[in-house]
């Protein structure tokens, strides 16, 4: 009887923290001064613990500047790269494009 309440208990325990659970993001940000919306972003994939990474993502801003970039991993990601004992890794990359620079001419 008492390992079945154990169990019953580490049970609600995974589920509670299953339902929980949020996403891990990082954002690396150089200005706060973008009033861009436009956001692109690619989900880069990692193999033998980063021994062999994903090709470089090329972000085609037209200003040739990022604004800000985030990466983000999921619930579903994370039981993937557990699952595969940290031989696959996906992750999502998603950046942000400076504005174009208009120079301001003088009257």
């Amino acid at each position: 009887m008492k390992s079945y309440i154990r169990l019953q208990n580490i049970s609600i325990v995974i589920i509670f923290s299953l339902c929980f659970m949020n996403c891990m993001s990082t954002r690396v940000v150089s200005t706060y001064d973008n009033d861009s919306i436009m956001k692109q972003s690619k989900t880069s994939w990692n193999y033998a613990w980063g021994l062999i990474t994903s090709k470089d993502i090329d972000p085609t801003c037209e200003s040739g500047h990022m604004n800000a970039v985030t990466s983000t991993t999921n619930i579903g990601y994370i039981l993937i790269s557990a699952a595969t004992l940290g031989i696959v890794v996906p992750q999502t990359v998603s950046w942000e494009c400076a504005p174009i620079d208009i120079p301001i001419e003088s009257l």
